[in-house]
Parts: structure tokens; C-alpha cells; sequence
């Protein structure tokens, strides 16, 4: 049986005087709906993704929905100049940053003994090293400040096994085990970590979601 999807909760300003940066995929999928939901509860926000024109589209359905057009910035994070900068900017921007997501990730389906040096690289690139690369270089400001919240976009794939994934699946199981360990010693500075571990989404991005109507993250 079906359950009806549930009824879409009134804001009620939960994150009003706050700000907001999503790191990576701001643009769709996850990462625009939790920029849209941060956007209605009142939060200031800055968005990142290396395609503008989803960025764009994005703040443009934000906008027309009657909430505060949200800051964008064009970065990758893979790149040590480019992430760096994100940070620097939506500090510089908006003055402090109280929220940190990291929402970046990549997948791709192939077999082990088919999979490549690049693609393993790859993956774990984007998925992983980026929520290290974005935290270290986040925490000064929050350790100077003694507060923040970092939320890190982890899987199912990070515990439970699926064929084709093992390079995914093994990079959001470290982002699993990185919060975790992160997450002790950043206590003592007043910030907390957490993770989410989505399972089935909608994305219009992926040709998968045309045919089966869901993707798996």
C-alpha cells in the first residue's frame, strides 16, 4: 500500500537570523530543497555548485515562491583555491556562517574488477574529501566564534550493500565515520556534526528518475 505523502509543515521561523552555506549540488535535488526549507524558516543563505545555471534556477524558484533570493557562488570542490574561496566569501559575504552542509557527491555504477584508478579517485573526491576539505577549512571561524552546526550528507550505501556502488557506497561510509570521529573533538569547541543518511530520492537530473521515478543516494 501507498502512503500518502505527508502534508508540506508551515515555516515557523526556526532558522530566522541564521545563516546558511550549502556546499555543492545547491542547485537540485537535495541540496535545492534544503535550500528552499532553510530560505522559508528565515535563514540568510549562500549557495554553491559548480553549475551557475542551477544555481540560478534554483534562487529563481525561491524567489518566485516569495522568500529572499539566496546568495550564490560558482565553486568546486575539488579544487583547493575554489573551496577555500567558498568559505572565505560566504564569511566575507555574510558575515559568519552559523550552518555548514555539506551536500556534495558524486556516483556512478561499475563493477570492481571493471572500475578504474580515475573513477575510484573521482568518487571519493567529490563525496568525501571534499566534506574534509570544506569542514578544516570552516572551523576556525566556528572554533573562534564557539559555536556552529556542520550537517554532512551520508547514504544507506554507507552501511548496506549494493552492487556497482562499492566506490560510493565506501566514500559515504567514511563520510559516516568522519563525522562521527570529528564530531568528539569538535564538541569541545561548541560545534556540533551530524549526519543524515538519505535512501530513495526524486531528482529530474538523473535519466534514472525518468524511468523509475527515484534515485538512490
Amino acid at each position: 500500500m501507498v502512503r500518502p505523502a505527508p502534508e508540506y509543515s508551515t515555516p515557523t521561523g526556526l532558522l530566522k537570523g541564521k545563516t546558511v552555506l550549502i556546499t555543492a549540488a545547491a542547485g537540485s535535488g537535495i541540496g535545492g530543497a534544503v535550500a528552499q526549507r532553510a530560505d522559508e524558516e528565515g535563514a540568510t543563505l549562500r549557495l554553491s555548485d559548480m553549475h551557475e545555471r542551477r544555481l540560478g534556477e534554483t534562487a529563481d524558484r525561491i524567489e518566485a515562491l516569495g522568500f529572499a533570493r539566496p546568495g550564490m557562488l560558482v565553486r568546486d570542490v575539488t579544487n583547493g583555491d575554489q573551496f577555500q574561496a567558498l568559505v572565505s566569501g560566504a564569511i566575507g559575504t555574510m558575515g559568519h556562517v552559523d550552518i555548514l552542509i555539506n551536500n556534495a557527491g558524486l556516483g556512478g555504477a561499475a563493477p570492481v574488477v571493471e572500475m578504474t584508478d580515475n573513477q575510484w579517485h573521482k568518487v571519493l573526491d567529490v563525496t568525501l574529501i571534499s566534506v574534509f576539505r570544506i569542514l578544516r577549512a570552516n572551523l576556525p571561524h566556528m572554533y573562534e566564534r564557539q559555536k556552529g552546526a556542520i550537517v554532512n550528507n551520508a547514504s544507506v550505501l554507507g552501511w548496506r550493500a549494493q552492487k556497482l556502488q562499492a566506490h560510493y557506497a565506501a566514500a559515504k561510509a567514511g563520510v559516516m565515520a568522519f563525522t562521527r570521529c570529528s564530531a568528539l573533538e569538535t564538541a569541545e569547541q561548541g560545534v556540533r556534526i551530524n549526519a543524515f543518511r538519505p535512501a530513495l530520492r526524486c531528482t529530474p537530473r538523473c535519466p534514472r528518475s525518468r524511468r523509475r521515478g527515484c534515485l538512490r543516494n
